[in-house]
């Protein structure tokens, strides 16, 4: 019998896309219960992490719907000290969100707060079904360098001990918008995490990698695996906004706001870059290895949204409906229902 694993992937408040889709295939086939495993990044690993404890998708969805203004918690900094110190051109709008410029834009206590709510103080070792999130450890000692990893329930796995709280915040700590997580409990220090969005915003990769190795399934040809989004969105730097290449320093690819004329260059380009580009690739890569195995899903967006406006729910929930109404999303449906049973 086929081991069928979920993958979702990062983007913020985007995540809400991913769980209604989710939640339009559980209706339809019961896709939750059906599933042996889940693999998430960031906000996808919040997902995947719920789902594996068995909350409804319905309450998550009512999270990313009513409760966004609580995962992003304002870090506090005093209005006037930002008047003070914005940089040249900076609005003091722009500086009350997006990406922070001199210190991350939210504090963690919100998104803790909802990480409890969902999984209560369970370990990573007592979900019933594999479940998997990646994160990236800033210091390991024995390779005295920072390093990637999958953080799941895995019998081998170094991190399958840890709470899923700190496996939520570890994976979710997004670079200058959250803080660093330490995970740290009885008996064990393993430093500082940041978002696993930084080389693996799409897991599906490193699912079928962990699932391999963990001896968990044991071959490919026993996988199906459905990837699902968190929107598609026009992003990239035109050539006309490029002007003088030389000129492309920290202050063009690392600028918190979006630029040059009609706001054509990303804000963060460089890890907006790397975030959606990574994300492609493993679409790519896995969609090679599994074949027919393997289907993505992912909403179609008229614009970029940033991963922390929260504001932006209502604009997320009509372009997924209109998405689900689509020939592209009954196909997903066609092979859900032909290979999720």
């Amino acid at each position: 019998m086929a081991f069928k694993i979920l993958s979702c992937d990062g983007g913020g408040i985007r995540g809400l896309i991913t769980a209604l889709l989710i939640q339009d295939l559980d209706t339809k086939f019961g896709i939750v219960a059906n599933a042996d495993g889940f693999v998430g990044t960031s906000t996808g690993g919040l997902l995947a992490l719920g789902l594996s404890t068995g909350v409804p998708i319905g309450t998550i969805v009512d999270v990313y719907l009513n409760q966004g203004s609580t995962v992003f918690t304002p870090n506090g900094w005093l209005l006037d000290d930002k008047h003070k110190e914005r940089p040249l051109g900076a609005s003091a709008t722009d500086l009350s969100s997006g990406p922070g410029y001199f210190s991350c834009a939210y504090v963690a206590s919100g998104l803790k707060q909802i990480a409890q709510q969902l999984v209560g103080n369970a370990l990573m070792s007592s979900a019933k079904k594999f479940v998997a999130v990646n994160s990236a450890q800033l210091w390991d000692s024995a390779s005295r360098s920072w390093i990637p990893c999958t953080i799941s329930n895995g019998p081998s796995n170094a991190y399958r001990n840890i709470t899923m709280v700190d496996a939520a915040l570890a994976t979710s700590a997004a670079p200058t918008y959250f803080p660093p997580h330490r995970v740290m409990g009885a008996g064990y220090d393993y430093g500082f995490f940041a978002d696993g969005g930084v080389f693996a915003n799409n897991p599906s990769m490193t699912a079928v990698t962990e699932l391999l190795y963990q001896k968990i399934v044991p071959n490919l040809a026993s996988l199906r695996m459905l990837s699902l989004g968190t929107g598609d969105s026009p992003q990239g730097i035109p050539p006309s906004a490029i002007g003088d290449p030389l000129n492309w320093g920290v202050t063009s690819w690392l600028y918190p706001w979006s630029s040059g004329a009609n706001g054509v260059v990303p804000a963060m380009a460089l890890l907006n870059l790397t975030m959606d580009a990574t994300a492609e690739l493993a679409a790519v890569q896995t969609g090679q290895v599994l074949g027919g195995a393997y289907q993505r899903g992912n909403v179609p967006l008229n614009k970029p949204y940033p991963l922390d406006n929260w504001q932006d729910v209502d604009v997320l929930v009509q372009a997924t409906s209109k998405y689900m109404n689509t020939p592209t999303w009954q196909s997903v449906r066609n092979w859900v229902k032909q290979n999720w049973q």
